[in-house]
């Protein structure tokens, strides 16, 4: 295949990556909710990755070999880009599955965070050992390396994804929203994407220099896909940052009007976002008796019979 058409099947996917998280950080600057903040970061990470490992190691191989520079020295450079590439690489799917828990309201495990990091850290650190020592071996760089990185990554990303997508599945069955088909779309799609990049790193065996373009491509590019039905998401459940700021001062009026105490006050706010008894329960940190308890009160108070009445007395 011609160099110039190489060039371009690397840098398309660039700029299609570039696009999925410019529409995510207008997304995050327009809501202002954790989830959708830990989301943004995840969708940079990866795209660190991707177009400096993946897309960059690429074209500085067309370049070297355009140079005729000995293939080991261009195998080398591929590890050392790759190997830069595994923090970036780690901290994305971190912020993914943080996404998806702060989107739950469930807190972080401190032993999950140390897990995880420990693992990213070991892996980097075994490979960086292994990449200098066969770059210094006899033989040259050690080409087993590069035919055992697409198993490793595999296996990470089918871990990683699969969590996140049972985790939706598990968390959203005890969530009484009715905008849940929204999240399991967007963990479902993650499926998918775990799926294709599967398929494609393996039919590299084949179709070397097409399916490293498609890989390319849907692994930066797919993400479009999430973020259409995190917006509809979002859209229907959230209010932006201009309304929450009208909603915050008719709150504040509403609880100065009917003696609301601190406490109520964030019961009311949860109410109004949609929040199941059991979700605000867990966003709160206080028993599920205890909501009902506040619920009663603010509804003695206002003189209001259930929720959708709060929720039209306030907006």
């Amino acid at each position: 295949m011609n160099i110039s058409w190489r060039l371009i099947l690397l840098l398309v996917p660039v700029i299609a990556g570039a696009i999925a998280i410019f529409f995510t950080f207008r997304l995050n600057k327009r809501y202002r909710i954790p989830f959708v903040n830990s989301y943004f970061f995840y969708l940079v990470f990866l795209y660190i990755f991707g177009t400096y490992s993946l897309a960059g190691s690429g074209i500085l191989e067309l370049l070297l070999s355009r140079m005729e520079v000995d293939h080991e020295v261009i195998h080398s450079s591929r590890l050392y880009a790759i190997f830069l590439g595994i923090p970036f690489l780690g901290l994305s799917h971190f912020m993914f599955l943080r996404s998806i828990r702060e989107f739950f309201h469930r807190k972080q495990s401190i032993l999950f965070i140390v897990l995880f990091f420990s693992i990213i850290l070991s892996a980097f650190i075994l490979y960086g050992v292994y990449m200098v020592k066969s770059n210094f071996a006899a033989g040259g760089v050690n080409l087993n390396m590069l035919s055992l990185q697409p198993y490793v990554f595999c296996g990470f990303i089918f871990i990683v994804y699969l969590r996140g997508f049972l985790s939706i599945l598990f968390w959203s069955a005890k969530s009484k929203s009715v905008e849940k088909k929204y999240i399991r779309t967007f963990g479902a799609s993650y499926l998918i994407f775990m799926a294709l990049s599967v398929a494609l790193i393996f039919a590299q065996i084949l179709f070397p220099l097409l399916s490293q373009s498609l890989f390319l491509l849907v692994f930066l590019s797919l993400h479009l896909i999430p973020v259409f039905f995190l917006n509809l998401y979002l859209d229907k459940t959230h209010q932006t940052e201009e309304g929450a700021e009208d909603f915050e001062s008719r709150l504040a009026g509403f609880v100065e009007k009917h003696e609301i105490s601190k406490r109520e006050k964030e019961v009311v706010r949860l109410i109004c976002q949609g929040h199941s008894n059991q979700e605000i329960s867990e966003s709160l940190f206080i028993s599920l008796q205890t909501v009902k308890d506040h619920t009663h009160r603010i509804f003695v108070k206002t003189g209001v019979r259930n929720r959708v009445q709060l929720t039209n007395m306030i907006r």
